[in-house]
This record gives structure tokens, C-alpha cells and sequence, in this order.
């Protein structure tokens, strides 16, 4: 009894899966609200000098589509932010010249920011590249991550501020 009331939910199941794809796909019941069969009022003349007269009567006149309105673009502003790839941040200066040397071995652009708490302790943020917008920054960020082998994330830096000094080939 078990199996044959689940055999019947199952074809059920089918029936109405099938059948709201039918109707969704512009399937109708019969006798539903489908186009009526053409009739004498409707049906295309049967002359062709008549043709001129009925089909306007047949097709009522189709609006014009409205007019899109077109602006031209913006000019880019000047970049008041540059984004950037944290990979790390640390307490001890010298754990963030190791880390940002480790990077920059493996060919990383990376640079040490230092920055204060909200107690007055100084963090170095270890970050890496430099990308005018969040989009770019985000795009290479899973190519950062499998080189330097840790998670990063995206940060946003005002460009007001003091550029850090960068880590790497020249010191």
C-alpha cells in the first residue's frame, strides 16, 4: 500500500512538473483563452482592392517606441582613493619587513603601511599592488593570494595620505 500511494505521488509529481512547463512554454487548455478562430469581421479580405480599407481596420496602428534619451559621458574624475591587496598585518616592525621580503621574492609589489589603533598601538599592514579602482584590485587578488600562498583582502586608502615606503629591489 506504501509504495503504491508513493508510485501515485510520483506520477503526480510528474504530471504537474510537466504540465506547468507546458503552460509556462505558451501551452493553452483547450477551450482556455487562446486567439478565436478568424471569423467574417476579422478574416483577411478576400479582394485584393479591398485589401487597402480592411487592413486598417484588421491591425490598429502600432505606437512608435519611445525615444531613449542618450547623455553624453562623464568626464572621469581625477582618483581620490587607491586600492590596494592586504596580505598581512603585524605588531613587530620586523615581522613585517620578513613577511614583505618573502613577498617581494616571489615577485610581489608589496609595500609596509604603518597605521594606529583606536589605543594609539602602531600596526604594519603588509599590502601588495596598487589599482586605481576596487573592481581591478578584486579581479587580481586571486592571483596575489596563490602566490603569496595567504588570503588577502581588499582595502581602500585616500590618496591624501602619506605614501608608504615601498619594500623590495632597491634598498
Amino acid at each position: 500500500m506504501k509504495k503504491l500511494l508513493i508510485g501515485v505521488l510520483a506520477l503526480l509529481l510528474l504530471l504537474v512538473a510537466f504540465a506547468g512547463g507546458y503552460f509556462l512554454a505558451g501551452g493553452s487548455m483547450p477551450g482556455g483563452t487562446e486567439d478565436p478562430a478568424p471569423t467574417e469581421a476579422n478574416a483577411a479580405p478576400a479582394t485584393p482592392a479591398a485589401a487597402p480599407q480592411d487592413a486598417a481596420k484588421v491591425e490598429p496602428e502600432k505606437a512608435a517606441p519611445a525615444a531613449v534619451p542618450v547623455r553624453p559621458v562623464a568626464a572621469v574624475k581625477a582618483a581620490t582613493a587607491r586600492f590596494s591587496i592586504e596580505l598581512g598585518v603585524f605588531r613587530s616592525a620586523g615581522n613585517a619587513q620578513d613577511f614583505a621580503a618573502a613577498l617581494a621574492g616571489r615577485g610581489l609589489p608589496v609595500e609596509i603601511v604603518e597605521t594606529m589603533d583606536a589605543a594609539g598601538g602602531q600596526w604594519h599592514r603588509v599590502r601588495a599592488g596598487a589599482f586605481a579602482d576596487r573592481w581591478q584590485a578584486e579581479a587580481r587578488r586571486p592571483s596575489f593570494e596563490r602566490t603569496a600562498g595567504i588570503g588577502g583582502v581588499v582595502v581602500e586608502e585616500p590618496l591624501a595620505a602619506a605614501q608608504p615606503a615601498k619594500v623590495g629591489g632597491g634598498e
